[in-house]
């Protein structure tokens, strides 16, 4: 009876520590996404002036954050 906890402890163990670094990896790529865009647009916004540049890196950030 003891070894089947034992066996269901490692078991739950390892499912929760490769679901744990897989969506640590999906949240760190999320925010440096979210971080670029909104880096950009207020880059963009500080001087009351938005160039065709500035608009194209904030659509290109935009679209790379839609993305999964």
């Amino acid at each position: 009876m003891t070894t089947d906890y034992a066996t269901m402890g490692l078991i739950i163990t390892t499912i929760l520590t490769v679901a744990a670094s897989s969506f640590g990896v999906k949240y760190k790529a999320g925010k440096d996404k979210t971080q670029k865009l909104l880096s950009d647009v207020i880059t963009a916004v500080q001087d009351d002036t938005v160039s065709e540049d500035e608009c194209q890196r904030i659509a290109a950030d935009a679209k790379a954050f839609l993305e999964k």
